[in-house]
């Protein structure tokens, strides 16, 4: 889906700014827009990179929950037009939010907790391994730079500036 998304093409085409990132799991290739976990972190910095990338992941995870448990439409497979979908998603975030500020509950389903089921403490993840073909072309050297700047603290907290990611 990404490859074939708007979005990459914007990252790809240097329309968003350098400092800007998307995360994604161990199954997308590394880019130096899109951070994926080291597989085998070492401990330090790479360690460290991986639990603040886990946690960051873990945010967006919980509210995409939150947007399933309170309309049944996202769970599964929409079938309507890329463009309907599209509106169909933007639509149900715009009202997700006006029961936030209303505060609305939302709806609550067994087992919600830990909607990814990945409780490991650290920081690796389990997900399947996609080569990434020609290293040069990837962002792994972009991610070492970027973790080795941001991350090499032993508490994670980043470059000297203080300011973390």
């Amino acid at each position: 889906m990404l490859s074939e998304s708007g979005i990459r093409q914007l990252f790809e085409r240097r329309y968003v700014p350098a400092n800007c990132h998307l995360l994604g799991d161990s199954g997308y290739p590394c880019k130096p827009w899109l951070l994926t976990p080291y597989l085998q972190p070492r401990q330090g910095p790479q360690l460290n990179y991986n639990r603040a990338h886990k946690t960051t992941r873990a945010v967006v995870e919980h509210g995409i929950g939150q947007l399933k448990r309170r309309f049944h439409v996202l769970h599964g497979e929409v079938r309507l037009r890329p463009e309907k979908v599209s509106k169909v998603i933007i639509a149900c975030a715009i009202l997700h939010n006006i029961c936030k500020v209303r505060q609305i509950a939302e709806p609550l389903e067994d087992g919600d907790e830990d909607e990814d089921g990945d409780n490991d403490e650290d920081g690796g993840e389990e997900d399947i391994h996609i080569p990434q073909g020609n290293r040069a072309q990837s962002g792994l050297p972009y991610r070492a730079n970027f973790t080795n700047l941001h991350f090499r603290d032993a508490d994670g907290a980043g470059a000297a500036d203080g300011n973390g990611v």
